[in-house]
């Protein structure tokens, strides 16, 4: 690196010398390109603006405009040097083609970016299957696109859930590789995804009153935490479970650490919740991620120089001859050349963003498709026809009172324990219950009813405790199934008083009616007792037996066959009475 009062160039300052090409061939030096700007920075398309001089108003034609050099979809180099000695800013493809007309005069605009722009053109849903690492999914993604050359590197995270939902490519790869404490580059049609370097080699020193055009740089203590926490529910130990980000090595430019900052405030700890379950790598990718993001965040800024080509995003330039808290090596995030009027400047910026890019860029489908607003979270619903679905798709009538208090409102499916084709379980709401409503998509024309509601108006038929042992289900008319957890019980009840019961704390299993008739099944055996008649017929044979068998009858006892009667025994066959009575 050259003295810090001087900025070291392949040829002296004096004359820039840009170029640019089209499909690899120089245009004409009779067109005038009035100026250009190549910007480039981490989690970004590179992109490029040219802004030709165009339009003879006296043969009212645009030359440059009219020709074939900038159609877009041709690819372009722009290279840019002193005195000849050229070295390439920008690779890419045309994509935008304009013409503007002012009273200064009248312009070609052409707008160019890296190949990398084709993926975010267009939003993807896809599952990458199990045991995939992030590294390979960004790289199968990367690799469906022409003319775009990957480098990415490898990252720890295993997922056996990876799905990509209704997001540009451009976007998922640029959120998962920042998870990974990675940061994505675009340049000259090469993606690559890699951790930035905070203890590389400064490629430039820039001394204040020498070689620093403009500078802005802030220190900002409201984005520094003295740890993070990373938190996610674990189902199987059913409790939170905890890791701490692990702290980049090194601190970049000031005398000011991360930590001097985040005493600033009480503020012990970030921490970061996800409600799921995420395993124990990408918990901990996350909350590392997010302070380095911040130690690259501590101090932000910009400074513009003379242009050079070596300076790039991603690598280190050193600010000298500043206040303490500036001095010293910062990271590129962001680069923009300027080139016009034969003067070529460089303006850095340094330090990173400390958002998220998910939260920085709306990369999420809008809610219902932005086909119409959206409805957000759930709504109470109040149940008003239950047939004649008009479509025959098994839906209820439901009306939602935030929208009407009169209207019998719009058709909902309704959500079941189980459903297919001819099975299931059926369990819908009365007319007049309280529903709770979900909506596919967020629209408000696709509603589901997911459950009903009680309330004070509409009492639960068993009374809440603590204990929570009985459960069960009661309909309008009083039917009744009842689990007991306490009594280890399952009673089927009618209103009536038609009455199952099956009791493990009793042993038994009882049958009863409102006549007082009961079948009753315990240890003792079982026993059938009724008010009335009781009869048993069989069509075929009926038998009986046991180690004894008695039959009592209070008044007479009968027994009669109609082809013969058979009474023997093995020992002594007795037959008593006051008057005995054969033939």
């Amino acid at each position: 690196m050259a003295d810090s009062r001087t900025i070291e160039t392949t040829r002296p300052s004096t004359v820039v010398t840009p170029i640019v090409k089209i499909e690899g061939t120089e245009i004409p030096r009779t067109m005038q390109v009035e100026a250009m700007v190549i910007d480039k920075g981490v989690n970004r398309i590179a992109a490029a603006k040219l802004v030709i001089i165009d339009g003879d108003t006296s043969a009212q034609k645009f030359d440059a405009s009219n020709g074939d050099l900038f159609v877009p979809g041709k690819n372009i180099e722009i290279l840019c040097g002193y005195e000849s000695d050229n070295y390439t800013l920008f690779k890419g493809v045309v994509i935008k083609h304009s013409i503007k007309l002012r009273n200064s005069g009248s312009q070609l605009v052409i707008e160019c970016r890296d190949k990398a722009i084709a993926m975010t053109l267009a939003r993807h849903s896809k599952y990458f299957g199990e045991n995939v690492k992030d590294s390979d999914a960004i790289t199968t993604i990367a690799g469906t696109y022409s003319g775009l050359s990957t480098d990415v590197a490898d990252m720890n995270i295993t997922t056996s859930d990876l799905v990509q939902y209704e997001a540009t490519d451009w976007d998922f790869i640029t959120g998962r590789a920042e998870l990974n404490g990675m940061l994505v580059y675009t340049d000259d049609n090469t993606l690559s995804i890699k951790k930035p370097e905070i203890s590389g080699t400064a490629v430039v020193e820039l001394s204040f009153g020498a070689t620093m055009l403009e500078l802005d740089a802030e220190i900002d203590s409201r984005i520094q935490f003295p740890s993070i926490t990373g938190r996610t529910w674990n189902p199987a130990s059913q409790e939170i479970e905890k890791v701490d980000a692990n702290p980049p090595s090194g601190e970049l430019n000031g005398n000011l650490t991360s930590d001097d900052l985040a005493g600033v405030f009480n503020e012990s700890k970030y921490q970061l919740n996800h409600g799921g379950k995420l395993s124990q790598p990408e918990l901990q990718a996350w909350a590392t991620s997010l302070k380095q993001k911040q130690v690259l965040s501590k101090v932000r800024g910009r400074v513009k120089f003379k242009g050079i080509h070596t300076v790039k995003p991603g690598m280190i330039i050193k600010l000298s001859n500043l206040s303490d808290r500036f001095n010293g090596n910062t990271f590129v995030s962001h680069i923009q050349h300027h080139i016009s009027a034969g003067d070529w400047q460089l303006e850095v910026q340094f330090g990173l963003d400390p958002q998220w890019f998910t939260e920085k860029f709306e990369t999420s489908i809008k809610p219902a498709s932005a086909l119409i607003q959206a409805v957000p979270g759930l709504q109470i619903g109040v149940v008003t026809q239950l047939e004649s679905d008009p479509d025959g798709e098994c839906r209820i009538l439901v009306r939602m009172p935030v929208i009407s208090a009169d209207d019998q409102g719009i058709w909902a499916r309704v959500a079941t324990l189980d459903a297919g084709k001819e099975r299931g379980s059926f369990f819908l709401p009365e007319v007049g219950d309280e529903v709770i409503v979900g909506f596919l998509n967020s629209d408000p024309r696709k509603p589901v009813v997911l459950g009903m509601l009680n309330s004070s108006n509409k009492t639960a038929p068993l009374t809440a405790a603590d204990a929570n042992n009985q459960k069960g289900f009661v309909t309008r008319s009083k039917m009744k199934l009842i689990f007991d957890d306490d009594k280890k019980s399952v009673t089927i009840e009618t209103p009536a008083g038609k009455k199952i019961t099956m009791d493990e704390d009793a042993g038994a299993i009882e049958l009863k009616d409102e006549n007082n008739n009961s079948i009753k099944m315990n240890s003792d055996g079982i026993t059938i007792e009724t008010q009335g008649k009781l009869v048993l017929k069989a069509q075929q044979d009926f038998n009986a037996e046991g180690m004894n068998l008695g039959l009592k009858a209070n008044t007479a006892l009968s027994a009669e066959g109609s082809a013969s009667v058979e009474v023997k025994s093995s020992g002594t066959a007795a037959l008593k009475g006051s008057i005995v009575q054969i033939n």
